[in-house]
């Protein structure tokens, strides 16, 4: 294994224990792997802000999100950034799916600890 497959493995772990959040956890969960303020880029503004932006539970109850299809893309990556494309299908528990989902991440590894640090997303109805 070379050290960019450790990077990278490195990377997926934090973003597949970010998915398990978004699909069973809180914000406060979430808040633990991403670097505060977190760089987050709208349609139309770039925010810095000093919590995750989005509630999970609040995202389940409404939309009826029960879990996700992902793939990630580590498409740049050394000692301290990772930029990751993430296209994902959030679906809900009969399979069904609810919408498209086409991100840009961007994580920093600080104090030996990769967390995300700015990311932006583009959701398209299914």
């Amino acid at each position: 294994m070379t050290r960019r497959d450790e990077l990278v493995a490195e990377v997926l772990d934090l973003l597949q224990r970010y998915q398990g959040a978004i699909e069973t956890g809180t914000r406060d969960d979430i808040q633990t792997m991403v670097h505060l303020p977190v760089g987050y880029i709208t349609e139309d503004d770039v925010q810095m802000r000093e919590r995750y932006p989005f509630d999970p539970v609040k995202l389940r109850e409404v939309t009826g999100f029960h879990h996700g299809k992902s793939d990630y893309d580590v498409i740049a990556i050394d000692e301290t950034k990772a930029h990751v494309v993430i296209s994902a299908t959030r679906m809900r528990a009969d399979e069904s799916p609810i919408e498209y989902v086409s991100a840009f991440y961007i994580l920093q590894k600080r104090e030996g600890e990769w967390k995300i640090a700015a990311f932006s997303g583009i959701r398209t109805a299914a």
